[in-house]
């Protein structure tokens, strides 16, 4: 007998365990394959190809129906429409035109980080009280 085969209770030899893993792991592969097939709405015997098809179908139909595109929008009319919604989300956000570009809403940003800095932590004016030598609060 074999180092990997076993003898039944009928003295045949078994398959070795390397072979019964072999078949496990052989239909917890086909289970798989099938369970996907169904959740992306292809047939349960497709192959990996179609089932992968399906699932960027799926994909791109739920993408255009989340954004309120027709169905048969594809990727690249997508991708325009969530970069121009969110361009002019931002825009608003920063206070600048809805149809504003990215370099406008940059350098509004810009600005007023600089103005919201130099407001913090610029040079105050003395008031009337403080003398030239005296300490300045910069959180006043």
């Amino acid at each position: 007998m074999d180092k990997g085969q076993q003898s039944t209770s009928e003295g045949k030899p078994s398959s070795s365990t390397a072979e019964e893993w072999k078949e496990l792991f052989q239909r917890f592969h086909e289970q798989v394959r099938r369970e996907a097939a169904r959740s992306v709405g292809a047939d349960e015997n497709a192959d990996w190809d179609t089932i992968g098809r399906n699932a960027g179908e799926a994909a791109r139909k739920g993408a255009a129906n989340t954004l309120g595109l027709p169905e048969d929008a594809n990727w690249n009319q997508i991708g325009k429409h969530l970069e121009r919604t969110t361009r002019s989300g931002i825009s608003r956000f920063v206070g600048t035109e809805p149809d504003a570009d990215w370099s406008s809403i940059g350098q509004t940003v810009d600005q007023k980080v600089r103005q919201f800095l130099q407001d913090l932590f610029g040079q105050k004016k003395p008031t009337e009280t403080t003398k030239k030598d005296d300490i300045v609060d910069p959180w006043q």
